[in-house]
Parts: structure tokens; sequence; C-alpha cells
């Protein structure tokens, strides 16, 4: 086992001349700022006590949920409460590699540059649209489609989450849609990590769907810190 050094205090650990990893439990925190249209939107924050354990050249994270909140549109109070009161367990176990990628988690694991799906996913959900719209009412109905696809990029991690790469990541898509309409997925993603130690400091992911002229964001950001 390599040997360890501390950085402000805390210690580090080597996973056999590995990935080194913070010897301490962190808390895990993730807040998730979906748009409604106009104004409005819903925030879900959460958070996990999280440990990071090796495993061979790599580790594994285990985590529990210790907190949740939920700020919703009062038409929306109901929602909220029940999402609050829901605990989502299924990120955990988290496999990471000797680079310290996430290379599989409670769910499957896809990486955040992969649109492809989303796009087929949207274009699959507005073929499925009972009725002919038309107008600004087809815009609105699509635009709604689109978000519900473009959504499941949070259900799956960022590869890079735990340990940031370094390099930002920035995707657009377009999507084919009736009568000749073209709507877009654009996807970010930057982290930085905490100096010297390499783990996430703060992360944020934001996609942004878009069909003329009218859009819908979502912005989703990642923080680690001590317990």
């Amino acid at each position: 086992m390599a040997g360890s050094l501390a950085l402000r205090g805390k210690v580090l650990r080597a996973a056999d001349e590995g990935l080194r990893l913070p010897a301490t439990e962190m808390l895990l925190e993730r807040s998730l700022v979906r748009g409604l249209g106009g104004s409005a939107a819903i925030t879900v924050r959460r958070e996990w006590r999280i440990a990071f354990s090796p495993q061979g050249r790599g580790a594994v994270v285990t985590g529990t949920q210790v907190g949740a909140s939920v700020d919703a549109p009062p038409a929306l109070a109901e929602l909220a409460r029940l999402e609050q009161q829901r605990e989502e367990q299924g990120l955990f176990p988290i496999m990471l590699s000797d680079t310290g990628l996430i290379v599989s988690h409670g769910r499957t694991m896809v990486s955040p540059t992969d649109l492809a799906a989303v796009v087929r996913t949207a274009e699959a959900l507005v073929a499925r649209l009972p009725g002919s719209p038309s107008g600004r009412d087809a815009v609105r109905r699509y635009l709604a489609e689109m978000d519900r696809a473009g959504a499941g990029q949070f259900d799956r991690l960022p590869a890079d989450l735990l340990f940031p790469s370094g390099s930002p990541l920035h995707r657009i898509e377009t999507v084919a849609l009736p009568e000749g309409r073209t709507g877009q997925f654009e996807l970010t993603w930057e982290a930085r990590k905490v100096a010297g130690a390499g783990w996430l400091a703060e992360g944020q992911r934001r996609v942004i769907t878009r069909l003329e002229g009218m859009e819908r964001r979502s912005l989703e950001v990642w923080r680690l810190r001590p317990a």
C-alpha cells in the first residue's frame, strides 16, 4: 500500500499505487433545477454521506441519503411532498476505475456525451402524440416531449463526476419533428476538482431544449465536501 500524505488537515490514501481517495467520509450534494415554462421551476436537493474504499487499482463508493428538500410552485405541493419523502439510494455502489472514472453504478451508466439516445427517445415520444396538433399548440407539445426525453440525461451520472477530468463537454444535437420542424438539444458538463486532491469540488450539467423560439432549461449541480 502506498504511503499517505496530508492535505488541509485531511489524509489521502492510495489504492495499490492507483487512485488516491479521501480517507474520511464525505457529503455528496446534488441540486437539480427543472424549468417548467416561463419563470416557474422545481428544485430538488439531495445529500448523501459517502465513503471511498480501495478495490484493486480503483475504488468502490458506498452511500446513504441523509437529506432531501424540494422547492416547487404551490400547484405542485403534493408532488413536492412525495419527492421530498422519497429516498434515492439507487446510485450506489459506484465502481471507479484506476483513473477515477465511473465504470458502473446502481443504474445503467451512460456517458454525458451520448445524446443520440435522447434524440431517438424524443422523436419516438413525439411520434406517439395523439391527434394532429398544429401551430403554437404543436410547438408546446413537441417541446414538452423533447424536454421529457432530455430529462433522462439526469438519471445517468457523468463518467468523471467524482474525479473530474478537467475537460468541459459541450454537445448539440438536432431532433427531426413532424411538419418539417427541427428541435435542438444542448448539453454542457463542466467540473472542477479540489486543488491538490483530484476529487470533485463542484460540477454543473446543463440541458437546454429548444424549438422555434421556445426553450426549457435544466441545471444540475454536484458538490463534494468533508462530512
